[in-house]
């Protein structure tokens, strides 16, 4: 929402500033306004993509601490009591002593299991 506001509030003072230059028409400044709010548009989407990714990380995260078992890459199920959280890296990593000692996995690759 900030990005949307912050992409306004420029494309405003731009406009304000074209206005100014006498030399342009109207049919420049028409494809000028127009070029801006596709350019914000396409801003908006990628930011928009990113913040839902972005949840989706914070909920798999979430999920994991709460004890949840999550399926990743090749039908791995990873769970708190053989895996530790990579905050750093956002990957499971294998504990020393359990059964998927020293295998990482990276969290982008994961989902919640169903029941």
């Amino acid at each position: 929402m900030g990005a949307w506001i912050v992409l306004s509030l420029v494309s405003i003072l731009l406009w304000i500033v074209l206005q100014d230059f006498g030399l342009w028409r109207l049919k420049q400044k028409l494809f000028s306004a127009g070029v801006l709010l596709l350019l914000g548009g396409l801003v908006g989407l990628y930011t928009y993509r990113q913040d839902r990714a972005n949840q989706t990380q914070v909920d798999l995260q979430r999920a994991f601490l709460r004890g949840e078992t999550l399926v990743c890459q090749n039908h791995v199920s990873v769970d708190n009591k053989n895996f530790n959280l990579v905050t750093g890296t956002l990957s499971f990593l294998g504990k020393p002593n359990g059964p998927m000692k020293d295998t990482l996995i990276d969290l982008q690759s994961c989902q919640k299991k169903t029941p």
